[in-house]
């Protein structure tokens, strides 16, 4: 019985691995708010799934802003294929103001640089892939929006 329940095991854990959407699985190592560092909040609108074009979610992208100073930040967390070096990238652009971009080849997230954005309009991206290069998941928002600073 022993032998039996064993060799099951072992069967089902090779199954698993063998199956590539194990890797979606994977929950996040770090919150936004870790990523972005103190005072750091998330913002109303702010969230979006890092998808494939299939639909499955590589991670999440989050749009953070700091009261003191007027600061922005954007975190692209990545659940899948965390531990991982995989291109991630977060993008962030305030209107009539700076842009900030970080993507390398990442194990857990990429994040923004903190720019200043009090009372204007922004447009925030993150994205991460396989580590094959081949499937890229995308989230953000392209259009202009969380405007009250």
């Amino acid at each position: 019985m022993l032998i039996r329940t064993v060799i099951a095991a072992a069967s089902v854990a090779a199954g698993i691995a063998a199956v590539p959407s194990s890797a979606y699985a994977a929950s996040a190592a770090y919150t936004p708010e870790q990523v972005c560092g103190k005072g750091f909040h998330r913002v109303k609108d702010g969230h979006r799934a890092m998808r494939t074009r299939d639909g499955a979610v590589f991670g999440h992208v989050y749009l953070m802003y700091r009261k003191r100073g007027g600061k922005n930040c954007v975190a692209a967390i990545k659940t899948a294929y965390t531990g991982t070096r995989t291109v991630t990238g977060a993008y962030l652009e305030v209107r009539g103001g700076g842009r900030s971009e970080d993507a390398r080849k990442y194990r857990y997230y990429a994040e923004t640089g903190h720019i200043d954005g009090a009372w204007k309009c922004v447009k925030y991206e993150g994205w991460t892939r396989d580590p094959d290069n081949r499937v890229t998941a995308w989230g953000g928002r392209k259009t202009w929006g969380n405007c009250g600073g």
